[in-house]
Order: C-alpha cells, then structure tokens, then sequence
C-alpha cells in the first residue's frame, strides 16, 4: 500500500491531543503488513512503513465538533481474539516527521528506526506473545507491556520570516539526541477491554546541547508562546475518570469473573495503583557560548571575548503522578523513599486531615549530581577553572543509601467534586515553598597575594548543616510566635537618626511586624522566613588541608520581604557572636572586602549597560538591618615580629634570579 492519508480526526481522538494542539494532515508513503495467519496467538503482526509525515498546528482557537465521534461506531464492550492480536502488533517505521507551526513559529520533530514490540514483564524479548501479559482471573484485571524505541531523535524549531521581531528571537534551535526507548506498561479490563490505567517511562541516553545565547533567547521565547497559547486554548470538556466509570460499569453489569481466586503474585509484583509518566536521561552537558564578537553590544571594559558556560547534570529523574490521593503513603511511587523532609510535610498538614478525598497533582525532580564551570573565555587555560557549583562527593559517599543531590517535589491540590459547585471558586492566590539544603558550604577564594607569603590562607569556608526557606508563615507552629526574639525599642529611633537611601517609613513598618511577631503583608510583598542550623566559618589554605577557625557555631533567623522595587531584609543571631582572627586572616578578608566591593560597582555598572532600553532598569532597592545583642571579637596577634618582605624567602628567591641593574 502507498501513499495512505490517515483521518486526522481519529487520530486525534485516539491520541487524546489537548485542545491547543490540532492535526492537519498524516500520510504515510508506503506500508506493508506481514501476518502469522496460523500463529496469530503466539506471534505478532508485523506493520512496516517506510516514513510518516504529520502536519500539526498549534493554535487557540475553539474546533468546531461534528457532534459525532468517529470512533462511536467501533465501540464494543466484548474483549477478545480481536483485540488481543491488535495489543500485540508491532509496528517499525524508517523515519517519523512532524511539522508543526503556530503562525510565530514553526518547526520539526524527527524520529528515525521507530520501533514497537512487545516485550516480557523485564522488558526482555520475547518469542511468544502470551509471555506479555499477566492476566489476574480474580479480579478480571490484564497488564501488558509495550517497548519503543528509536535511534535518532531531531528537534528544530525558528521563529517565521515575515515576523517583525525576527531579528530577536530568529536563532533556529536545533536539538540532536541519540538512541532512546519508552517503556509502557498498560492496565486493562478482561471484562470490556477498558484502559484501566498506564505507566510510561522515558529512557534516553546522553544529551548534548551547545547553545549560543540568541538560540536561548528564541528558546525562551518560544517557550512564552506556547505558554499563552495553552492559556488561550478552550478548556476540554469533562471526562469521566476512568476509576468511575469502572466502578459504575461493575454496578449495573453481573459480575463475570470468579472473585474467589487469590490474586496471582506474578500480577502484584507488577501492578500499579494510579498512572504516572516517567523520563530518566543518564547526563545532559549544557554549554553556553557567546559568539558575538562586536564590541558595540558590551561596555567598553568588557574583557571576556566569546565566554562559555558548561553545565552538566548526571542523572535526570522526571516523574509525574496527574492524580494522586493527599493522604495517601506514596509507597507505590516509582523509585520513590518516603522518608524525605517533602513527603513529611505533607503528611502533617491540615489539608489532608480535613479533606479525605483531597487530590493533587505530583512532579518529582530529582538529579544525583550538577556541576556548573565558572564562566571561560578564549584565553582562559584548563589548570585555571574550577567549578562554581558542585556537590561534595566524599560526604555524599558517607550518607546511607543513594541519596540524589537535588530533591523537588511541586504539588497542586483539588477537590474532585470542585467542578460541580454552583458557584465561582476563585483561584488560589499564592504558591506555597519550601526549600531545605542539607550540608550546603559556600567556598569563597582568596586573591593570591602579590607577595606570595604562604601563611596567608587561599580560602575563606561557610558551612552549615540545614537551611531552611519557606514563604508559609506556619511552617514551624512551635516558633512561629517567637521567630524573632524581642528587639529593642531603640531600633525605631536609630533608624530615624540614619540617612537610609531608601524610604524609612515603609521600612519601619517592616521592623515593626517583626517586634509585634505580625506577619501581616502591608507592602504586598511575598516573604520568606529562612532557618539555619548552626553555621562556623574557617578558613583554610586548600582543599584537605588543616582550618583555622573563624567564627564560631551561631544558628540565625532571617526575614526576607520582596518587591519588584525593593527587598527588605531581617537577619538576628540567636545566640552570642564568637569570632578569633589572626593577623593574616585580617589581612586576606580586608583584602576580600575590596574585591567584593569592586563587583558590586561593575555588576551595577554592566546592569545599567544592559538595562539602558528596558523601561525597569532603575533597579531594586535592598534595606538590611541585623539585630546583635552580643559579640565577643579575638584578634590574634603574632608571638614574633613580622618579617619584612626582604626577609621572606619567596623574595629571596626572586632576587637571586633577577641580574642586578648596578654595573
């Protein structure tokens, strides 16, 4: 068979495309069919079919419905022989191709070898099909599993010609990925051959994506696009779950299979309770380049030519759960350890205690390792670099079990019955977070010193052992009333004595929430509290050499009032501040200073550079106030006298090795 047009309005039927997302044509050139007419239990049909096109658009506008579903005259409530051969087809296509366009931006996806098999409950091949499902007699229940794989995945996309803002976001995107496979695992009904429920899972191998920064800003705003375009879309009209639709089915039709069997444990070890979509991709290396070398888009001081960012994530974990019950264990998560800060606090929140049918939606990220290289430039040597991000490897081995480096779970929850109130519920107006590190360090790296002394340290070591951030004002109910501790009533008049560069009155209201424990927003700010364990400085001349202590444990808590326009900031110690500094300490911090304080004046120079045609580059306003009670301050002095620089042996060695100018 050649050139065979599919019904696209089938095909969207059976696919289950949303609203936004709209086919116009699917071809396929030329197909083949191979059927094992005397096998046909035991052996699949085989479909080959050289190359499919399909033409997508992406579009907001409502569809105008026939009223009719194509598929309504294809519905049968029997499942047997027939369906049992179409579950176990396998299909191989040489190339997949499709093209889509949204009238801003158009693009392709290619796959090439597609391949659908069947496959054992292990995902092993398999050389007879009975040997792909697990059929539990008892409940009347089938699980059958389904492998595809491809050898080339090719994502493009570029913004359209005629467009006036081509010369912005114009950067065609290009993604090339190698082999990868999806395993599907499908839960059905013996009884009417019902989808039940599924479990997809997305494996690729390695990606590698070299991006300069035009293709990030079309990126970007291609991203915006589709955002507004699924905003815009019609909503899809209700449908029925499929866990009430069974229940209601098994209500008014006789039960047909016998109840009385023990549920086969080969059927248990594999099931599962609700649907859920998984991605694992191995390592994702992000490099981020600058090719532009005119030098009228940077200042005039600019000195990175063709910088270059690297970012390397090992071991991608994606899973979604669309309909999860609240109060449910989460033991039948894939991968999934319940004893986590996350799953914790769900468990102790009142949502789950007042609504027993509350629902939610789950997103689970996690990623074992990421490392992000300081920025390079083309002059910049491999001895040189080092990371600006990266977890500690030797501590990560000792902690039990295979813990990943970064753990995010996102949350939204519903009322199942919400869509059949008779009133207008209105949106929930705020995001609740909550973000706890565990160990986090923060190495700041002494300038070396033009004189080369060796007991000046090359690092200055803030660690801590938990942090926690959260804009949920309950999030510690026992503290909640004490976050700060009483503050003196001298503070209001020390800020009416200080010529603050931002507006006092504002900021006294802010100080006075924190006095009367209120934490009512008055500036329409979100706000975040911050816990941290106790926290000790040191420093230390490299890494695995010996620290010198320079500030003592001291645990704080910290209030943060954000604006578009301005930033409040609250930090108080809860105990007495201990600090000891020696004489080279002194000096290397001293000399710390003023390196921070020269970024601060270029980063506010560059930002003025960039934000010269942006209507909100006047920039944020930050107000910092800490409350002390007590510090106790050490300055170490040197037992001997210091050396003069002729003394030291480095200089020395420098003299002896320049010829002396005196003929």
């Amino acid at each position: 068979m050649k050139n065979i047009e599919l019904n696209e309005v089938v095909l969207s039927e059976v696919l289950e495309l949303p609203t936004w997302l709209r086919i116009k044509r699917a071809v396929c050139n030329k197909i083949a069919v191979k059927v094992p007419w005397t096998r046909l239990k035991s052996q699949p049909v085989q479909l080959f079919i050289d190359e499919i096109r399909v033409e997508v658009e992406l579009t907001s506008e409502e569809v105008v419905s026939s009223g009719s579903s194509p598929l309504s005259a294809f519905a049968d409530s029997a499942y047997g022989f027939a369906n049992r051969v179409a579950e176990g087809m396998s299909l191989y296509v040489n190339s997949v191709e499709i093209a889509f366009d949204s009238g801003v931006f158009r693009g392709s996806l290619t796959l090439s070898r597609l391949a659908v098999e069947s496959r054992s409950p292990g995902w092993q091949p398999i050389s007879d099909l009975r040997y792909s499902r697990i059929i539990d007699p008892a409940t009347c229940k089938l699980l059958m599993f389904k492998t595809v794989t491809w050898q080339l995945l090719r994502i493009e996309a570029s913004a359209q010609a005629q467009q006036p803002s081509r010369n912005v976001i114009n950067a065609p995107l290009r993604l090339i990925t190698s082999s990868g496979k999806s395993r599907i695992t499908v839960k059905k009904s013996t009884a009417d051959g019902s989808v039940l429920g599924g479990r997809i899972q997305i494996i690729l191998d390695d990606i590698l994506w070299i991006a300069t920064l035009p293709q990030v800003r079309s990126a970007i705003a291609f991203y915006d696009h589709i955002m507004k375009i699924v905003k815009l879309a019609p909503e899809k009209p209700p449908v029925v779950p499929l866990q009430q639709q069974n229940e209601t089915k098994q209500l008014l039709s006789p039960p047909t299979c016998k109840a009385s069997n023990p549920v086969s444990s080969a059927f248990r070890n594999f099931d599962f309770e609700q649907t859920s979509y998984h991605v694992y991709v191995g390592k994702i290396d992000l490099h981020l380049c600058d090719d532009n070398l005119s030098s009228e888009d940077y200042p005039k001081d600019w000195d990175i030519v063709c910088g270059a960012l690297q970012v390397t994530l090992v071991r991608l974990t994606v899973d979604f759960y669309p309909a999860n019950s609240a109060i449910s264990d989460r033991n039948e998560w894939v991968r999934y350890d319940n004893e986590n800060q996350c799953a914790a606090w769900v468990h102790k929140s009142r949502l789950t205690g007042m609504w027993r049918n509350l629902m939610s939606q789950n997103w689970v990220v996690r990623m074992h390792d990421v490392v992000v290289q300081c920025v390079t430039d083309m002059d910049s040597k491999k001895d040189a670099l080092f990371n600006l991000f990266m977890s500690d490897r030797r501590s990560k081995v000792s902690m039990p079990g295979d813990k990943p480096l970064f753990h995010l779970e996102l949350a939204s929850f519903y009322h199942p019955k919400i869509s059949d109130a008779s009133f207008e519920i209105e949106k929930i107006p705020r995001t609740f977070l909550r973000v706890e590190l565990l160990m986090p360090k923060i190495i700041l790296p002494f300038k070396e010193s033009d004189s080369l002394d060796a007991r000046l340290p090359q690092r200055l070591v803030l660690s801590m052992s938990t942090v926690l951030l959260t804009n949920c004002e309950t999030f510690c109910s026992d503290e909640s009333n004490s976050f700060f501790k009483s503050l003196s009533p001298n503070i209001i008049d020390f800020i009416d004595r200080t010529n603050l560069l931002t507006g006092k009155e504002k900021f006294k209201e802010f100080i006075f929430q924190l006095n009367q424990n209120s934490y009512f927003d008055v500036d329409e700010g979100e706000r975040f509290w911050i816990k941290t364990s106790p926290v000790w400085i040191d420093t230390d001349f490299g890494s695995g050499t010996p620290s010198t202590v320079l500030l003592a444990d001291v645990a704080f808590h910290a209030l943060v009032s954000a604006k578009t326009d301005k930033v409040n900031i609250a930090l108080q110690p809860l105990w007495r501040i201990r600090a000891a500094v020696n004489h080279y300490q002194f000096v290397a911090i001293v000399r710390l200073i003023s390196r921070i304080s020269m970024f601060v004046d270029q980063l506010v120079a560059d930002g003025k550079f960039f934000s010269v045609n942006r209507s909100n580059g006047c920039g944020v306003a930050i107000a910092f106030i800490c409350f002390v009670d007590e510090v106790e301050l050490n300055f170490i002095l040197p037992a001997d006298p210091l050396p003069t620089p002729y003394d030291l042996p480095q200089a020395a060695s420098l003299r002896s090795a320049t010829p002396s100018s005196i003929g």
